[in-house]
């Protein structure tokens, strides 16, 4: 199992933590998508996505299902 909550996600750019901000659902696949939260970054420049398989997600399947806002929104 996979807790999105465990990962830290740390931008090359400038060397800071980045903040989760999006969430999606894709067929089998979950979507966090993190930011930087800073002067120094452009977002769409910087922003990191990462693709966790569902079954394996274990925070996900604590949130409600399709149609929700997801996790983190």
């Amino acid at each position: 199992m996979i807790n999105i909550r465990n990962i830290s996600v740390k931008c090359g750019n400038c060397d800071t933590y980045q903040t989760l901000c999006g969430f999606e659902r894709r067929e089998d696949w979950h979507i966090y998508t993190y930011e930087c939260e800073n002067e120094v970054c452009e977002s769409a420049v910087t922003r990191t996505l990462i693709e966790v398989p569902a079954e394996l997600d274990e925070f996900a399947q604590r949130q409600p299902g399709p149609g929700d806002s997801g996790p983190g929104n």
